[in-house]
This record gives C-alpha cells, sequence and structure tokens, in this order.
C-alpha cells in the first residue's frame, strides 16, 4: 500500500489572537516542524505541506524532506480548499491519504503507524481513524475510493460528514494516549502542551 499524508498548515489562527499557533515554539522548535518530523519520521510514501495565512514563515519553520509544498490561495475559504490543495498534487498510485492538523504537536510517529498499519490489515478499504477514551480523533486515512468525494466536499468539516456517512466503512483503533485529541487553537492549549511535556520530562 502506497500511503501519502496532508499536512494541513493554511488556517490563521483565529483564537490565537496575533500569534500563528504554528509557529509557537514545542521543545525549542515551531510547532509545525515538530508535526512534520513525526509524520517524515512514519512510514509514509508521500508527504504535501498545504499552507497559506503567512505561508512564507511557516515554509521557513519546517524540517526538510517535504515531498511537495502548497500554498492554498483560499486558505480563508475553510479546512476544506486547503484538503483539496493538497490531495490534488498526490501521486496517481497513492492507496490512502492521511489527514494532519498542524496544530496538534503530540501526535506521535508511533500513533501514525498505528493507523497506516491498521489501514493496511483492511487492504486500503477502510476509513481508519484513532479514538481515545471512545472518543473519535485523528489523525483519519481514507481510502482512495473516497478521494473524488472528499474533493467535492466545502466547509471546514467535509470529512466529519463523510465518516458519518459511511459508518460501516470506518474503523477505529484505540490508542491510550491524548495526543490524537490535543490540538492548540487557544494560549491555554499551547500553555497546556508545554505543561505536559514538561511534566512527561520530570517522570
Amino acid at each position: 500500500m502506497k500511503i501519502s499524508v496532508t499536512i494541513l498548515a493554511a488556517g490563521g489562527s483565529q483564537r490565537m489572537g496575533d500569534l500563528n499557533k504554528l509557529l509557537l515554539l514545542i521543545d525549542d522548535k515551531p510547532m509545525i516542524y515538530s508535526v512534520c518530523k513525526m509524520v517524515l519520521d512514519a512510514k509514509i510514501n508521500q508527504v504535501v505541506l498545504v499552507t497559506g495565512y503567512q505561508n512564507n514563515e511557516v515554509e521557513k519553520s519546517i524540517p526538510k524532506g517535504i515531498d511537495t509544498i502548497v500554498y492554498n490561495k483560499n486558505w480563508e475559504s475553510g479546512m476544506m480548499s486547503s484538503i483539496y490543495a493538497g490531495m490534488s498534487k498526490l501521486e496517481k498510485d497513492i492507496d490512502g491519504n492521511m489527514i494532519v492538523l498542524g496544530d496538534m504537536p503530540l501526535i506521535s510517529t508511533m500513533t501514525i503507524n498505528k493507523i497506516i498499519i491498521e489501514f493496511n490489515n483492511h487492504n486500503g478499504n477502510q476509513i481508519v481513524y484513532p479514538t481515545y477514551e471512545n472518543k473519535q480523533a485523528n489523525p483519519v486515512v481514507f481510502p482512495r475510493k473516497y478521494f473524488p468525494e472528499i474533493l467535492n466536499l466545502k466547509g471546514d468539516r467535509g470529512c466529519k460528514k463523510l465518516l458519518k456517512k459511511y459508518p460501516g466503512d470506518a474503523v477505529g483503533i484505540p490508542i491510550n494516549t491524548d495526543d490524537v485529541v490535543i490540538d492548540c487553537d487557544t494560549r491555554d492549549d499551547y500553555f497546556m502542551v508545554e505543561k505536559k511535556l514538561l511534566n512527561n520530562v520530570q517522570t
């Protein structure tokens, strides 16, 4: 199976005030660097990064090794425009595409690989997503058969609609850490992530 990842790094960080959340430091590296590094260390065939807001600064903050960087000029219209921009650049023989949010800095390479292994176990025919305490979480990998439908979705919650539409075609795998539900939309979220990382270092 050939797996791609579309990393979404285009949003305007509206709930962060005047800060771009993707450029905030996590372990002395910009948040988007940490997310990209976890993806690059996983078993992925193609990595596409979608930028938008402050795209030049974001591009300067990522590690080497990203296969394709796409600027979404319509980033203000919602997340689906960024998913469209990224997935439009996928190689023709990709079997599944995982959508990774750029503001989830605790996502681990191990978690990404677990999702891929489950996707492979189902021969690339099932949508696979992580769960934490029975809650559907991120990132989610979609089979190629759903690509055309995804590319026709609009707004900010399109892919969640797809999961609801095809529950019999979706498989959740339990993950015992909360890295799959923690994102950084606000300064409080960011401080919580910093505190969590500090506690992990001390324990």
